[in-house]
């Protein structure tokens, strides 16, 4: 398939999902349903990718598998977490008060069209393995794939001890937690992310993808610069409590305590 027409149809279809989102978001009211969708839209991108280019090797399907795993354990995780809620995510609801009149129209294309962008960036290591003239094992794609469970493991445990703490913690308390994977890092579930999309990189390398890392740096500078890490960092700035535990926790990449 020309390469051109296989990124116009992938973008196609990754858009179409996103505008079912926010027709959603629409209907209930509700802009954090966006964030349910960035999980299952890696799972959308991996098997469509796999169908527009004929018959997958073994490789590929274990990828893709990979990548189903993560994010619909990711989809399950953060529908389960907003809907407790009961109420929009606070980003969106400051993101309302800032557009005004222009609210709808910014929502679809400042939130659900970007993200359907950032979509297809991140997943260039699944389509770079997709796009592979029939990849077969080797050292690289195993060493991969070891990246890539062990950085999904992380994510899925930093979360489930999280959302543990959470359930337990006394409602009205904004206690914070130090503990498990959060003694060693302020963002552990973060960590397990980046490191699961470099995982992807690598095997997309091994397989002669070598553009597959542009989704690993891409999800990087997400994480660390934008989306993730700076504004949960900015939300907490005012709490003493937070800023002595960051004093002596690692910000990303889990490293025993500081002293002080």
């Amino acid at each position: 398939m020309n390469e051109l027409v296989f990124w116009a149809g992938l973008a196609v279809i990754v858009q179409t999902y996103m505008s079912l989102w926010f027709l959603m978001a629409v209907y209930t009211k509700r802009y954090d349903v966006v964030d349910s969708a960035w999980g299952l839209g890696f799972v959308l991108v991996a098997w469509v990718s796999l169908a527009l280019n004929g018959k997958p090797s073994t490789v590929q399907i274990v990828s893709a598998l990979l990548v189903s795993l993560w994010g619909l354990r990711l989809f399950v995780h953060i529908a389960r977490r907003n809907w407790r809620k009961h109420q929009d995510d606070h980003r969106y609801e400051e993101l309302r008060a800032a557009w005004g009149k222009h609210e709808k129209r910014k929502a679809y294309t400042n939130v659900f069209l970007l993200q359907g962008v950032l979509v297809l960036l991140v997943s260039t290591p699944m389509v770079a393995i997709a796009q592979a003239n029939q990849p077969t094992l080797n050292v690289g794609v195993v060493i991969g794939w070891i990246i890539w469970v062990f950085g999904m493991a992380f994510e899925a445990a930093a979360d489930y001890q999280l959302a543990n703490f959470l359930h337990h913690r006394k409602k009205g308390s904004h206690e914070l937690t130090n503990k498990g994977l959060w003694g060693y890092s302020r963002h552990p579930n973060y960590f397990g992310e980046i490191t699961t999309w470099w995982g992807a990189a690598v095997v997309a390398v091994s397989v002669g993808g070598w553009w597959g890392v542009i989704g690993a740096l891409t999800i990087t500078l997400l994480i660390t610069k934008v989306s993730g890490i700076p504004p949960l960092e900015r939300h907490y700035k005012n709490n003493p409590d937070f800023q002595a535990y960051a004093k002596k926790t690692s910000v990303l990449i889990p490293l025993p305590k500081r002293k002080g």
